[in-house]
């Protein structure tokens, strides 16, 4: 995890667990996979993973935290698929970027 000034990585780490961030990731990256076409993501084909056991964060706004994976394809790096969170646990929006 990228290291924040405002959120202690023990903080970080309890609402990962709390809200399980990781399964939200999986479901939401699949649901988003499932629901458009390989033209609507702007990629070649599906086969494309991202992983969140190394999640980047940061504080956004001082009201929601954002965690980013990077989004892989054939070994290469393509863009980032982005999520944030209410600080309830929440998900207020979702960012699927290829670069």
């Amino acid at each position: 995890m990228q290291r924040n000034n405002m959120m202690t990585d023990f903080k970080i780490k309890d609402f990962i667990t709390i809200h399980d961030i990781h399964q939200k990731f999986i479901k939401s990256f699949s649901s988003l996979l499932n629901q458009n076409t390989c033209t609507d993501l702007d990629i070649s084909h599906k086969n494309i993973s991202i992983e969140t056991e190394n999640l980047d964060f940061e504080l956004v706004n001082g009201d929601a935290i954002a965690f980013k994976s990077q989004i892989d394809q054939d070994g290469n790096k393509i863009g980032y698929y982005k999520l944030i969170f209410a600080l309830n646990g929440a998900l207020i929006d979702e960012f699927f970027v290829i670069c």
